[in-house]
Parts: C-alpha cells; sequence; structure tokens
C-alpha cells in the first residue's frame, strides 16, 4: 500500500466535506452521525454518474447489496474511477462514536467469474489526483471476495483527508478474452479496529497465521486397527448428530427462503450470505433506509449452515428415503452458494471473528454428506475452506499445546468439528496420524491448568472465559468436550485418563454450584438466564461412557440431573445404577471468588471479588446495572426453577443484591458508565474462603471500590464475613464506609418477587401475607422470607421490611419493568463511618424453629466474633468448635487455638478432643499473564504441640509452626494429633 502527496488542496475540503454529507442524506455538521456508513450501490435504472468508464454496465446477474451491481468489462490498460467525496474522519473520532477502538474503513465487494494471475491497483486520492495511495489487490480467485481495509491504519502514511476518487486499475496480465469484473457495495464506514484481516487478496495491519498441522514428511503406513478405528469414530460421531430433521416441506421451506438458484451456464445466485460480526462494519442501526431494506435482505451464516446440518440429517434418516435425492440436491447447492460467496480457502470475508459460533454445522454436515461433495468434485473446496476458517483457532487447530489451548470457545463451537474436519482428510496416513495427534492435544487441552488468566479447567472446578469463572460458556464447553471423549473411547486415539478426570472435576463441580440452576452470582452477563446443568445433561452421560469402564459417579449424578430412576439405568449404562443424592456439604471457588454450602435441598451461594476475580461482566446492552453481583452476595436457593422461588426479573431492584452491601443508586447511576465491556476487579481487596473437609466454609469479602471509573464511589469500603455450618450461616460486616451524603448505604437480606407460591413472611412469630407492608425491626428481632429461609438480627442498625409494587429497568433494553416483592435490608444511613452488622440465616425455617432458635441465641449464641486489628478477624461456632480465621496480612490473634498467620489467608480449625482438623487457603490467586501460577506458602501458629501428616512443621515453645501450601487458592486440610 503505497501513498504519494501532491502540494495540499486544503481549501476545496469544506465543499468536499459538505458534497458527501448531502449525497448521504446526512445534515449539520460533520458530527450530525458519524456512525452512519457511507454506501454506494447500484441499483440506479442508468449507470451512476459517478461511475467514469466506458465499458461498464448495470446488471442484475449478481449482486451482493440489493439487486445490481457494476459490470466492468475491463481490458488490459483499461480503468474505472468512482468520483464520489467521502466524509474521513480519524480513528480517535471513529472510537469516540463507537465506543470502544474503532477504524475507519473502506470495503467494496468483486466478483471474479475467471481468476486472474496478476494484481490489480486501486487508487485512493482527492478529487483531483494530487494525494493518493495505492492498494493491491491479488485478482488469482473466483468468486466473491470482501475487500476490507482501514484507511488510518492500513496505510502509512494514511489515506488523504479528502477522499473523492477510486481508480481501479485492471491487471496488466488481462487478454482479450478476460471475464468481466463484478463489484458492488463501495463504503466506507467504521468497524471495530480488530476486524479488518489479511487473506489472499489484501495485505492489511493483521495477518491471520493459517493453519499448519505440522505433520512429517514421512507417515507410517496405518495399521488396520487404526483405520478401522477411525471408520467406528466417524459413524459414532454421525450417529450422535443424526436424528429427526422434521418433514420435507419444512426444509424445502427453509431451502427455498434462500433463493439460490443454478441456471444452464452455471451461475449461482441466491441471498448474501454474512455472519455476526461482518454486520459490525455496516452499523446497521445508523444505516439510510434505502440501504438498511438492502442490509435486512441478508442472510446469517449461523441460520444457513443449521438448514445444511438438517438436511445432511435427512440425508441420513429412513423417512426420508424418498426424497434422499432432492435433500443431496439442495445441499450440494447450498455449498456451492456458500463457496461462490467468498466462504472459501485464501478469502477472510473482511473479518470471520466468532466463526465457531456461526458456521459450526457446516462441519459436522459436510462430514454427513462426504460421499456425495466427493461425487460432485466438492469434498476438496469444501475441505480447504474449513481448515482455512479455522485459522481463528490456530493455537487449537495446530494441535500443539500452549496456553491459549485450552479454549472454552473451541472446546463449545469447535472441538467436534475440528475432529470432523479430521476426519475428512481423504489420504489415509494423514487421517491416522492427525487423530494420532488430535487426541494428545485435546487430553493436554483438558488436563492443564493454564498460566493467569487463560481460558481452562483449574484445579478448584472453576472454569474459565473471558478471563474468569464463567459457567455460561463452560456448560456448553462441557458437553461437546464429553462427546469428543465418547466418541474416542477405547479406540487406538482415546483421550488419557488424566484429561478424563480434569473435565470430571469441573462437571461435577458445576453440579454442586447448580439447584438445578446456576444462581444470579453467577450468571456472567445474562442474569435471570435459566442456565442449569441440564444444559450438560449428556455430557455427563457421553463421559461416563467414555471411561475404560463405566464411571459410576457421573453416571449417577445423570440419572439425578435427568429424573431417571434406577430401573431404567441397566438400559442406558448396561449395568444398574442408582441415582445420587443432591450434594451436601461446603466447597470453595476461590477461582471464582465464591463459596457453595448445601444442606438439604437448599444451596447457599456466597460470592464476592478480588484482584484476580472480576465482579460482573457488564456489557452496553448485557446486565446494565450489574455493579452489585459480588458484594458480598448471599443467595439461599431452594431446589427448583428459581423464578418460582422470587428471582423474576421484572421489577427486580438491581441495588438490593441479597447479602449485599451496596449504595443505592438511580438506575442513571448504577449503569455502567462504558459503552462496552465492564469486568471491575479490586485493586487492594481481598476475597476468598477455605473449607474443612467438605463441611464448613469461612468466607471474606474485603471490598475498596475502585478508584478511577466514572459513577462509581471511590471512597466506598466494607469488610464482610461469613461462616457456613450446617443448615445455619453466620453473617457480619463491619468497617463499612464511604463518603456518599446523598444516598443511602444498604446491605440485603432478601429480595423476592411474591408469585403464586409465595407463604408470607413471618416476623416475630406474626405472618404477613398483604400486598402493601411496610415494617421497621431491630437487633433481637427475626424474620423468614417467602422461600423459608429464617433471618436472626443479632446486631444490625434499622432493618426495613417491606411488601408491595418496585418498578426497575430490564437490563438488556432499559426498559421499564415492575413486579409485588417482599424486601428486608439493613440501613447503613448516608455516608456511614464503621458501620457493621451481625446476623444468622437458617437455610429453611418454620416459625417454631425460628423462635426457639431466637431464644436460644440469646442465652446462649452459637457464634461469637471478634475484630483483632486491621489484618485480622476471628469468628467461632460454639456448637461444632470451630473457629475461623481471615487475615489480610500478617495477623496475630487472642483468641482461640490459632495464635497467628503470616500472610493473607483463611483458615478454620475444629477441636475434637485429642485430634484437630485444620483446613488453610490463600483467597489470593497471584495470577501473572505468562508465568504458571505459583504456590503461596502460609505459616501458621497452632497454640499446642501437634503432630501431622501433608505438611512441614516444628515447634516453637509450646506452639506448632505449620507451613502449607496452596495453590490455586484450594484449601489444605490437615488432621492434627496431639503430641504425646
Amino acid at each position: 500500500m503505497i501513498k504519494t502527496t501532491s502540494p495540499t488542496i486544503a481549501q476545496v475540503a469544506g465543499k468536499l466535506i459538505l458534497a458527501s454529507a448531502i449525497s448521504l442524506g446526512i445534515t449539520g455538521t460533520a458530527n450530525a452521525n458519524q456512525l452512519q456508513s457511507q454506501v454506494l450501490s447500484f441499483e440506479e435504472t442508468r449507470l451512476p454518474s459517478f461511475v467514469q468508464n466506458n465499458h461498464s454496465e448495470l446488471t442484475q446477474l449478481r449482486a451482493i447489496h440489493g439487486d445490481q451491481s457494476l459490470l466492468w468489462h475491463w481490458q488490459q490498460g483499461d480503468t474505472l474511477a468512482i468520483n464520489h467525496s467521502f466524509e474521513r474522519m480519524t480513528d480517535a473520532e471513529a472510537t469516540r462514536a463507537y465506543g470502544r477502538g474503532a477504524t475507519q474503513v473502506l470495503s467494496f465487494w468483486l466478483y471474479n467469474p475467471v481468476a486472474v494471475d496478476d494484481t490489480m491497483t486501486v487508487v485512493l486520492s482527492d478529487e483531483e489526483g494530487r494525494e493518493s495511495t495505492d492498494l493491491k489487490i491479488q485478482m488469482n480467485f473466483t468468486g466473491w471476495r470482501a475487500v476490507g481495509v482501514s484507511l488510518n491504519a492500513d496505510f502509512k502514511p494514511a489515506v488523504t483527508d479528502y477522499l473523492a476518487k477510486l481508480t481501479f486499475h485492471a491487471p496488466a496480465a488481462l487478454n482479450e478474452s478476460a471475464a468481466p469484473l463484478f463489484i458492488d457495495r463501495i463504503m466506507v464506514s467504521v468497524d471495530d479496529k480488530r476486524y479488518q484481516w489479511s487473506d489472499h487478496q489484501v495485505t492489511t495491519r493483521y495477518d491471520i497465521p493459517e493453519i499448519d498441522f505440522g505433520l512429517p514428511d514421512t507417515l507410517p503406513v496405518p495399521t488396520q486397527t487404526e483405520l478401522d478405528d477411525a471408520k467406528t469414530i466417524q459413524s459414532q460421531l454421525i450417529e450422535q448428530y443424526s436424528g429427526s430433521a422434521g418433514n420435507f416441506a419444512s426444509l424445502e421451506k427453509r431451502f427455498n427462503a434462500f433463493n439460490i438458484q443454478k441456471d444452464a451456464q452455471g451461475v449461482i445466485t441466491g441471498r448474501h450470505i454474512v455472519s455476526g460480526y461482518q454486520k459490525t462494519i455496516y452499523q446497521p442501526d445508523h444505516l439510510l433506509p434505502a440501504d438498511k431494506a438492502a442490509f435486512d435482505e441478508y442472510a446469517e451464516i449461523s441460520d444457513y449452515t443449521d438448514l445444511m446440518l438438517d438436511l445432511a440429517k435427512a440425508y441420513h434418516y429412513p423417512s426420508f428415503k424418498g426424497d434422499r435425492q432432492q435433500v443431496a440436491t439442495m445441499y450440494r447447492l447450498m455449498t456451492e452458494h456458500l463457496l461462490d460467496q467468498g466462504y472459501a480457502a485464501g478469502s477472510s470475508l473482511v473479518t470471520t471473528h466468532h466463526w465457531g459460533y456461526g458456521a459450526r454445522w457446516w462441519y459436522i454436515s459436510a462430514l454427513m454428506m462426504a460421499d456425495e461433495l466427493k461425487q460432485h468434485d466438492l469434498l476438496k473446496p469444501t475441505y480447504d475452506a474449513l481448515v482455512w476458517f479455522s485459522r481463528e483457532f490456530k493455537e487449537s487447530f495446530d494441535m500443539v499445546l500452549s496456553s491459549q489451548s485450552s479454549d472454552l470457545d473451541y472446546f463449545n463451537t469447535l472441538s467436534n468439528q475440528h475432529l470432523a474436519l479430521l476426519l475428512l482428510n481423504p489420504d489415509d496416513r494423514e487421517r491416522v496420524a492427525l487423530l494420532h495427534k488430535f487426541s494428545a492435544f485435546f487430553s493436554g487441552a483438558l488436563s492443564q491448568t493454564p498460566p493467569g488468566y487463560h481460558d481452562g479447567f483449574r484445579p478448584d472446578g472453576t472454569a474459565w472465559r473471558h478471563k474468569g469463572h464463567y459457567p455460561g460458556y463452560a456448560f456448553h464447553a462441557f458437553k461437546r468436550a464429553a462427546l469428543v471423549a465418547y466418541v474416542l473411547k477405547r479406540s487406538s486415539f482415546a483421550l488419557e485418563t488424566q484429561a478424563l478426570d480434569s473435565l470430571k472435576s469441573v462437571m461435577v463441580a458445576g453440579w454442586r454450584y447448580s439447584n438445578p440452576y446456576v444462581p444470579l452470582a453467577l450468571s456472567g452477563r445474562h442474569p435471570f438466564g435459566k442456565l442449569g446443568v441440564m444444559h450438560y445433561q449428556s455430557g455427563l452421560e457421553y463421559l461416563a461412557k467414555a471411561y475404560p469402564t463405566l464411571d459410576q459417579e457421573l453416571a449417577s449424578i445423570f440419572l439425578q440431573v435427568t429424573n431417571t430412576p434406577q430401573a431404567q439405568s441397566q438400559s442406558i449404562f448396561g449395568q444398574s445404577v442408582a441415582p445420587a443424592k443432591l450434594p451436601q456439604g461446603s466447597w470453595s471457588f476461590n477461582g471464582g471468588g465464591f463459596v457453595v454450602h448445601r444442606y438439604g435441598d437448599r444451596m447457599a451461594v456466597l460470592k464476592g471479588y478480588n484482584k484476580d476475580v472480576w465482579s460482573s461482566e457488564i456489557y452496553y446492552k448485557d446486565n446494565r446495572y450489574g455493579r452489585y453481583q459480588s458484594h458480598g452476595s448471599v443467595h439461599v436457593m431452594p431446589y427448583g426453577d428459581p423464578e418460582q422461588f422470587g428471582y423474576q426479573q421484572e421489577g427486580w431492584d438491581w441495588n438490593r443484591n441479597p447479602g449485599a452491601t451496596t449504595i443505592h443508586l438511580d438506575y442513571d447511576q448504577l449503569e455502567s458508565p462504558n459503552k462496552h465491556s465492564l469486568m471491575v476487579r479490586s485493586e487492594e481487596g481481598i476475597s476468598g474462603a477455605t473449607t474443612l473437609n467438605e463441611q464448613f466454609s469461612l468466607f471474606t469479602f474485603k471490598h475498596k471500590a475502585p478508584s478511577d471509573i466514572r459513577k462509581f464511589e471511590s471512597t466506598f469500603e466494607a469488610e464482610k464475613h461469613v461462616m457456613a455450618v450446617d443448615d445455619k450461616l453466620f453473617l457480619t460486616g463491619n468497617g463499612i464506609r464511604n463518603a456518599d451524603g446523598h444516598h443511602q448505604t444498604e446491605t440485603t437480606l432478601f429480595q423476592l418477587a411474591i408469585g403464586e407460591q409465595s407463604k408470607g413472611i413471618w416476623i416475630n412469630g406474626v405472618r404477613h401475607q398483604d400486598e402493601n407492608f411496610s415494617e421497621t425491626l431491630g437487633s433481637g428481632d427475626w424474620i423468614i422470607d417467602d422461600n423459608g429461609v429464617g433471618y436472626y438480627l443479632m446486631d444490625v442498625d434499622t432493618v426495613h421490611v417491606r411488601r408491595g409494587p418496585q418498578q426497575s429497568r430490564h437490563d438488556k433494553t432499559k426498559k421499564a419493568t415492575s413486579g409485588e416483592f417482599s424486601t428486608a435490608w439493613i440501613d447503613h444511613g448516608r455516608a456511614p463511618q464503621g458501620a457493621h452488622y451481625e446476623y444468622v440465616m437458617v437455610m429453611e425455617t418454620n416459625p417454631e424453629g425460628m423462635a426457639a432458635f431466637a431464644e436460644e441465641m440469646k442465652r446462649y449464641p452459637y457464634f461469637v466474633t471478634r475484630k483483632t486489628d486491621d489484618h485480622g478477624m476471628y469468628i467461632r461456632n460454639r456448637t461444632n468448635n470451630l473457629f475461623g480465621y481471615s487475615s489480610t496480612g500478617y495477623a496475630d490473634f487472642k483468641y482461640g487455638p490459632l495464635r497467628s498467620m503470616s500472610t493473607t489467608a483463611q483458615a478454620l480449625i475444629q477441636l475434637k478432643g485429642e485430634m484437630a482438623y485444620l483446613s488453610v487457603a490463600s483467597p489470593e490467586l497471584m495470577l501473572h499473564p505468562t508465568e504458571p501460577t505459583p504456590t503461596v506458602s502460609i505459616d501458621v501458629v497452632v497454640k499446642g504441640l501437634w503432630k501431622m501428616e501433608g505438611a512441614d512443621y516444628f515447634y516453637q515453645g509450646e506452639n506448632t509452626v505449620i507451613t502449607v501450601e496452596s495453590f490455586f487458592g484450594e484449601s489444605v486440610n490437615l488432621t492434627l494429633n496431639k503430641f504425646q
């Protein structure tokens, strides 16, 4: 890309910009609508005046945008000029308009009926040609190709500010028999700056390397067993995706919607096929009406490949036997049209970002239709295209294990597709070698603990995507990864047991933190989305069967999740398996900053955030008001549909996340200050937990608000602790302070929509079911919410209880919503300085039980707490002789059996006669972007002389100094015996 400059013509700049604005229907200043794309289409009845060429015409033979394109009967030495003034903008201006990194892009479409082994030059210049830049385009292709280049970033220096002319210079290699060139939809627009990718036609600043399988030149001859295993794997993979695809009439109707036609001369046409991120370049919400109408005629590749999969299913389904040939013809035409649209090897289509989500079913359907494709010479171009477009996931498709190989999007959208692609390879030696390499790679990708914030599975059971634990991505990844394990089972290419165990670990963890749905605190950017363990229930069956012998635990969990009785297990697993009971106990997941504590059919989730774990994922149009998702929230979820238990979006007060301590803001102030994503991590805060023998947990959230984010109160601090014991949660907070004198600071006890299953609330033995009710409570009072969860108020500021209507906004649309709710919260006042609270939650109770508990608590409190200093906190549970210690640095303790902890840590110790049970964990993950995650060494000094296994220790006077190593926040559990 070469630029030449002649004397400036600044005196005409104003005229050029004004002319561009008028021609595009833009009025006012240049900033009137900077996101409105400047589109040149060819829908006129005669050749537009801005086209300067004597050998061109309008045609309806082929088109991308609308019904017509420009047909250039090019000749050697010929030029075609587009004389039009485009309004220019800097990338800084584009970024401000778009809200995140953006650039101004020139793009257009070319259709080449016959490849030309030469380049075409497009000169970008001002009106008089004094400032010009060359764009070289390789023309050695057939079909449609999209050209997209940044006017600022792909040329050094940038293209002229007075862009008014595009001059196409025909390749020198053209001869008299050359076929004419089609040109369509010339556009200058704002695009995400990440999305202009190089390909075989155009070189941009982004070189996306191609897949390199790295096979040696000489490959061994495969054994018959390997060949047979490969065939079995192919059959099993096809079988997993086979099934009914509706009826022929519905398939034909869907096919006809794409308007695919092929004439006698072999010209194939149809609706333009576009992927999701290829839409960004148009800025659809800002298009002029005529351009928006043409844009709306585009078809989504996800819908397109969905139909391809259904056609492939029909081809294999017995009831379609009579329509098999017509089904094959439709599939073949869809393949030809897709390739013709530019979904071919060497073509970037400007970008195919998030390729797997839209095109995943092309791979599977191609495997299912391989014989038909081969018969019509479409197998190789299909295989080559799929290899080419997989380059976005080169770190996985190259099958060389790295820190980026455990991508959850790859597991979900392309792992099965990767396997299908390798099975499509027609060469026996290569296919077998690739399957061996795939097995080794996939085993490693499942087994490894990636460094830093990379995607992948962690030893505590969390599964990372977007630099944090993310069930919304993980659950779908579990299912697809388990299917890979299943189809490779007991073959020459079976996954390693360590890989199966790693996948099992995160799947079992997901079952533990779902009930059966994922709680609000773990919902990512989709609150109230109803994600649940049932979304990977088939994966539980796949993985159970993938082991050399049936994994009984996974099989039993599958039966529980699917509500399948033991009597049916024989037909599923070939042996009798009893369904699992709901998990009982406690688990800490410091990789996600949360604790799960289960009792009966109830699940409590305690959630915080810290320096390594983000608070919530907020997008401009998703989870806008989710700031408090992890502010020490505590939810007790009954088993079942959350909406039936009061968790509904309509009317939900986003300031009152149960358990969270928040500043109550209006929704304009609470909404994310960013136009795109916001994922807050703490600058100083600590959040984490330890769990003792999967029975008790201690959770700490020490909050320090970010200092430099607009709309956030930088002085907001709080320290919160929860001890989870049996059916009770002891919650305490202290040091709650901020300088916001305009809004109330609150700690929410509960917020539940009033529905058909609501039981009403109980306050000090009196039931309240009125639609409009309010009361003020204080220390010593108790409440039972609509779900039967009890709250004993030990030491609190004023508590407000209210039943009645609430007004809110939808997190995606901002539309006003309303609902009837029961709500209770502790009011810490405005600008509190050192506010505190203590209360106990009983996970399921009744009025009689709660009244008795309240009397016991007044007589002999089950929980005692002491704030030792700025770094230490002590909590005791008398009923279990359990002691909890939290430190945010070196801390000495005066109470209980622990004397000190050397660094930030959480500890639980239970005394039982001559024995003690100790659990210690670091809430700090100590992540580094590229380095392996280190273990954290913690010295714990325990009063008395003890001996143990599993840790180094020595005696210091009458104390025992124990050194534990906590990796990725995992709890280290030790059994201590008194030294005799």
